[in-house]
């Protein structure tokens, strides 16, 4: 990398006054810092590289350290509705980036909560009746197991969505079988003699 780049990078921060870089100068910064990102060490935390400067926010000049905001758009990908937040903090004298995660963004809606609770009562009730149901799998020594990824399969919702309806069915058909002699072993629930 051309150290040529970084010194540009010096020489158009010393044109700045301390505070806040006003948003007319803030696409050259985002342009001469992608330019040089790689010389400083850290900067390939949390796995960031320069083209992801573009989404920079609130940069802030306090001679020597550059100070930033960046939306993070890992856990999206993945199907989350949030966008983790970082700050940077980048010393030009040391050459140095470091980063933190101070938080999430909304960055779009949310799937409506699920009252897991009629979905439950339905099913104990199948339960309880010895009903043979797709949802529910018999075994030959009475046991039954409740087939959560029919209920909720994994592409309805981000991945921790899923699994926290399918744990809160599960705890909520413990409590509803629990009165009727029913206790749960690992995925399976068994009557008690």
């Amino acid at each position: 990398m051309d150290e040529s780049l970084f010194e540009r990078l010096r020489q158009f921060l010393a044109t700045l006054p301390t505070g806040p870089v006003p948003p007319e100068r803030q696409p050259e910064l985002v342009q001469l810092l992608a330019d040089c990102w790689d010389l400083f060490d850290g900067s390939d935390q949390e796995a960031m590289e320069s083209y992801k400067l573009e989404r920079m926010e609130a940069p802030y000049w306090n001679p020597p350290i550059l100070t930033f905001t960046i939306e993070r758009h890992g856990a999206t990908v993945m199907g989350s509705t949030r966008a983790e937040l970082q700050d940077w903090v980048i010393d030009l004298e040391r050459k140095v980036a470091d980063c933190q995660v101070i938080g999430h963004r909304q960055v779009s809606r949310r799937q409506a909560a699920v009252d897991v609770k009629p979905i439950a009562d339905e099913l104990v009730g199948l339960i309880i009746s010895g009903s043979r149901d797709e949802r529910l799998q018999w075994s030959t020594g009475g046991s039954i197991q409740v087939l959560s990824s029919r209920i909720f399969p994994w592409l309805s919702a981000p991945k921790q969505t899923v699994e926290g309806r399918r744990s809160r069915l599960c705890n909520a058909i413990e409590e509803c079988l629990a009165p009727h002699g029913w206790h749960r072993l690992g995925s399976w629930w068994e009557r008690k003699e």
